[in-house]
Parts: structure tokens; C-alpha cells; sequence
């Protein structure tokens, strides 16, 4: 089974804000905000949701091939990859790689502005095989959703991430990309703006999707599989985190263990024999997965081995 991970390729420059966001902004005002965070670390580091994935499944030996689009300066970025096929990136000369600024306070909540750059222009078309499988991560909106109709007219899985860009969907596009999607995943906060715009409830969603995974930070995550009329439910515990450094990427590093786990038990998920997976045990690995992300400063400064990820898996889930 062959990985295509569709997303953004971003540097980040993240910020730490030693304080509270909540103590300098104020509700009856934010009409005429103006407001200035002096911050007390500043580091730039490779991101996107596409690189974060793509470099997330390298540390676990799944080759993924990345498709994105870069810019004139995406050479350093380039070479810090390994273990991924980057065949389907795409440069444009005349743009710079898109770029992030994320600004984090105490309670790890944050402020992101973001210069699309190269990601506003078409990648490569990928040429699938009957067993592959997609994760469409955030990025140009428009080629989400022409990716998706490509998987779904070619009759493969795809997983529909949404993040960020949900917004930037119409209520048809958002309703017929759920549809089309193997796996539709958000965290609590997108699932409730689905349920805005869509208005659908979120049995609908389920009842469309099929799977629905929703993440909860701190709380663990939900997985929710249709079987016929019924909706069976896992609640998946956090794995155990030593320190949290930096939540940025946490989420796209999740969402590697996912697909680790897919993989894994492909000969199911390929028939859409869903309720024979393990999703408990999916969801788990997904969970410490996205743990060595938030102990770690930046979105692909953390490494282990696959041997690593057993042990602490078995610490964390006695299995």
C-alpha cells in the first residue's frame, strides 16, 4: 500500500509568548484590537501539514510520497527530508515556499499568520494504483477538493482532513467531500463548524463519512465507525507526555499514526470491512505518535525509531 500525503510544505517561525493571550485582549474592545506580544523565543523550522506528515511516517519506515507545492527557497527544506519520495512536490521559481508565524502563549493556545506563497499554485497530478491510500491535509482549498474528486472517481480511500481551510468551503463542497471521504477527521472546534455549515448534525456526519475521528486534545481523541444502523464508539486515553514543549504539529503527527495503523491492518480497510480493525488500538498509536511532537520544540525536530514507539507504546497501553 502505497502513502500519498497531499498538504501544505511550510517553514514556521514559531514564537513563545511568556504569558496569557487572555490577560492582554479584551472581549468588550476586540473591535478595535491592537495588541503587541513581546516574545522571548523565535525559531524557524520545517512545517506544513503535508511535510509534517510525510515526516512523521519516515521515523516509522512508511515511505510516503509528498505532494505539495514549494518555492525558490526550498532547498534546505529538501534536504533535511529522508525516507520520502518528494517526486511530487513541485517548485515554482518565481514564489517563495509558504510560510508560517505562530505566536504560542502559557496555555499553549495560539495566533498563526500565514503567507501562502507557492501553495497558492497546482502540484503534480498523482498517477494511482488500485491499493494506495490519501490523506488530503490543509492546503490550496481548491486542490483539496480536487483531489478528493480524484480519489473518489478512481476509487480510492482517501483520508479528508480539513483543518484550518474549513472555512473556505462552500456548505455543498464541504457536505459532498464528507461524503466522498473514507475517513473524515477534525479536532472538537472543526467538528462544531462542519455542524455550522453543513448543518448537519453530527450523527449525519457520521452517517455520511462512515468514520469520523475526532480529536480532543488533552482528552484524548474519539473514533466513530458506522456499522449498519449502529455507531460503535472507541475512546482513546492520551498517551502519558513527559513535558509539553510545543503543541504545534501535535495534530498532523497524530495523524501519521493513523495511518501507520491503517496500513497495518490494510487487508480490512481496503474491503470496507471497518468494524474488524482494531481502531482501540489504532487510536492509541495515533495518540503517541502525536506525543513526541509536543515534547519536542518545532513539528519535525523529534525522532525515534520504530522499535522506540513499540516500547513506549506497551509502557503506555500495557498491551
Amino acid at each position: 500500500m502505497r502513502i500519498f500525503v497531499y498538504g501544505s510544505i511550510v517553514y514556521d517561525r514559531i514564537m513563545d509568548f511568556p504569558d496569557f493571550f487572555k490577560d492582554y485582549i479584551l472581549p468588550n474592545e476586540i473591535h478595535n484590537l491592537n495588541v503587541s506580544f513581546m516574545i522571548n523565543q523565535l525559531k524557524e523550522s520545517f512545517g506544513g501539514t503535508g511535510g509534517n506528515i510525510a515526516y512523521n511516517l519516515s521515523l516509522i519506515k512508511s515511505k510516503p510520497l509528498l505532494y505539495g507545492s514549494v518555492g525558490k527557497d526550498f532547498e534546505p527544506y529538501k534536504k533535511h527530508f529522508k525516507n520520502i519520495d518528494l517526486t511530487g512536490v513541485k517548485t515554482h521559481l518565481k514564489d517563495f515556499t509558504a510560510s508560517a508565524y505562530i505566536i504560542t502563549d502559557k496555555s499553549n493556545n495560539q495566533i498563526t499568520g500565514f503567507h501562502p506563497g507557492a501553495m497558492r499554485y497546482h502540484t503534480s497530478k498523482p498517477k494511482f494504483k488500485k491499493d494506495d491510500l490519501v490523506i488530503i491535509s490543509p492546503a490550496n482549498p481548491n486542490e483539496m477538493l480536487d483531489m478528493a474528486e480524484t480519489c473518489f472517481k478512481k476509487n480510492i480511500p482517501f483520508i479528508f482532513d480539513p483543518g484550518q481551510q474549513i472555512i473556505q468551503f462552500t456548505k455543498t463542497q464541504l457536505k459532498r467531500v464528507i461524503k466522498q471521504s473514507s475517513i473524515y477527521i477534525v479536532n472538537d472546534y472543526e467538528l462544531a463548524l462542519t455542524v455550522k455549515l453543513t448543518g448537519y448534525s453530527k450523527d449525519i456526519i457520521l452517517q455520511k463519512a462512515g468514520i469520523l475521528i475526532t480529536t480532543l486534545g488533552r482528552k484524548g481523541s474519539l473514533i466513530q465507525v458506522r456499522d449498519g444502523k449502529k455507531v460503535i464508539t472507541y475512546k482513546i486515553a492520551p498517551a502519558k507526555i513527559k513535558k509539553v514543549v510545543d503543541p504545534t504539529g501535535a495534530g498532523d503527527a497524530f495523524r501519521s499514526g493513523l495511518i501507520k495503523g491503517l496500513v497495518d491492518n490494510k487487508k480490512y480497510f481496503l474491503k470496507k470491512e471497518y468494524v474488524k480493525m482494531p481502531w482501540l488500538e489504532i487510536g492509541q498509536l495515533a495518540s503517541l505518535t502525536a506525543v513526541y511532537a509536543l515534547e519536542s520544540y518545532g513539528t519535525q525536530n523529534h525522532k525515534y525509531t520504530l522499535n522506540n514507539l513499540k516500547k513506549r507504546y506497551k509502557l503506555n497501553y500495557k498491551t
